[in-house]
């Protein structure tokens, strides 16, 4: 008779001890979801036609910037063109790569930040580029890239759904930043159909995005709460504190 108990100590000691490893994140990112009437400080650039360009300057420091170029495709060309970046530094060019975003000059798709990725003292360039929008509740994919201005090196990019809502880089202060990387997927439960935000934690380590077991992997199912902090989010939420995620290893 004394075994339920045990194990239901031991369950609620492992939500606990789950908890307490997220409790006291927060934000390092103030990225917000790409939207038409959120315009950024895009900087034309001045290009043939059929390309288009705009230039973004890093916060802070316009002597660097991180540009998007490119052309879209004619009806007569359906394989069409594509988008490359470029990060820039006292107008010289540095690095160039080729880009799965896109451009829908005047809103704004793609973003850059500086971030504490890799936990020392000198931050790293956080890109976001927008790569799709779903119908329905307008899931964007985004695909994140992190320039090393020190060693003037890029990652490999990631795809995360929902940036800027519940995809985003959480940290504590004086501490590297985590990207914690969400899905939405329809599972079925105990409680019949539902759909949940899916949430692994990832670190960066030479260039290249690992999951990490330092923090706990997340699930929350969307109800009518969730649904009104997703629609009102301006930066990445804490949804994961919410009393109705469950928290795993």
């Amino acid at each position: 008779m004394k075994k339920p108990y045990l194990l239901s100590i031991g369950l609620v000691f492992s939500s606990t001890v789950y908890a307490s490893a997220v409790q006291d994140l927060r934000p390092c990112t103030h990225s917000s979801p790409f939207t038409f009437e959120h315009k950024l400080a895009y900087q034309a650039l001045k290009l043939t036609p059929p390309l288009v360009g705009y230039c973004l300057p890093i916060p802070n420091n316009p002597r660097e910037k991180v540009c998007m170029q490119g052309s879209y495709p004619s009806e007569k060309d359906e394989d069409g063109s594509y988008f490359k970046m470029s990060y820039w530094r006292e107008n010289q060019r540095v690095l160039e790569w080729r880009s799965d975003g896109f451009l829908m000059s005047p809103a704004d798709t793609f973003a850059v930040e500086l971030i504490n990725v890799d936990g020392d003292s000198a931050a790293e360039l956080v890109l976001s580029v927008m790569t799709g929008e779903g119908m329905g509740m307008g899931v964007q994919s985004t695909d994140i890239f992190v320039i090393d201005r020190q060693k003037n090196t890029i990652s490999a990019p990631i795809s995360v759904e929902d940036y800027g809502r519940v995809s985003g880089f959480y940290g504590r202060s004086g501490q590297a930043c985590r990207l914690l990387s969400t899905s939405w997927e329809s599972i079925e439960d105990k409680k019949g159909w539902g759909l949940y935000a899916q949430g692994t934690w990832y670190q960066l380590k030479d260039k290249q995005w690992l999951a990490t077991k330092a923090f706990p992997s997340i699930s929350r199912r969307y109800l009518f709460r969730f649904e009104k902090e997703r629609e009102a989010a301006t930066r990445p939420l804490l949804w994961f504190l919410d009393k109705t995620t469950e928290l795993s290893p």
